[in-house]
């Protein structure tokens, strides 16, 4: 029988799951997923090799249950954290600067959200895209919401607007992680989302020129 090092059972594979996922994200910085082996990750965070599986079956599976665990509880507070302001643009505002601030590379909690593209494997993107589901959710109401009250202009698809919106923040999350400016990006980000879903302003008709 394994040795126990917490009061409970249960704080012990929470102690040893943060020291696997400690050591995961280690060796990811140091010599990427591809080179990684489960055996380095196993000795990285004094565990035997086989004490891995009984948190997941292969590397693949620790790898999206290491973002899951990262992002998950972010993506909670952040609906959350919406749900608290009633008005459409201020709401899409907050998920913005959030989401973007969270891309940044000294951002804590999310070491696989803003890492560079070249550290993260396929599986990333579409363990991700299910992490966020809820946060789409989200905006997809808060566009309806808008359209709603008139603040936005109609729109036949909501569901395909929301996904231009996330190639936005994709490509908004390679200028964080090569280093530009965070709050320079999270204004402009929501202006130009925001100009995009807005009613389109009505230019007042020209007085008729009197003759001559």
């Amino acid at each position: 029988m394994p040795r126990i090092n917490a009061d409970t059972l249960a704080e012990h594979r929470e102690e040893t799951w943060s020291r696997l996922r400690e050591s995961f994200l280690e060796a990811m910085q140091e010599v990427g997923y591809a080179a990684l082996s489960l055996a380095d990750v196993a000795r990285r965070a004094g565990i035997a090799r086989n004490t891995i599986y009984n948190y997941a079956p292969d590397k693949a599976a620790l790898l999206l249950a290491v973002v899951k665990s990262a992002v998950e509880p972010f993506v909670a507070s952040l609906v959350e954290e919406s749900a608290r302001e009633s008005d459409p643009e201020e709401r899409l505002a907050l998920i913005v600067r959030r989401t973007v601030a969270s891309f940044a590379p000294d951002a804590h909690g999310l070491p696989l959200l803003n890492a560079p593209d070249e550290l993260l494997p396929n599986e990333v993107g579409t363990a991700l895209g299910a992490c966020f589901a809820p946060v789409l959710r989200v905006i997809e109401q808060l566009v309806e919401q808008g359209v709603g009250l008139g603040v936005f202009r109609p729109i036949a698809d909501v569901r395909r607007a929301v996904d231009m919106m996330t190639g936005v923040m994709t490509s908004v999350r390679r200028a964080v992680v090569s280093g530009q400016p965070v709050d320079l990006i999270a204004a402009e980000t929501t202006e130009f989302l925001l100009g995009a879903l807005r009613q389109p302003a009505r230019v007042a008709p020209r007085a008729p020129r009197a003759k001559r």
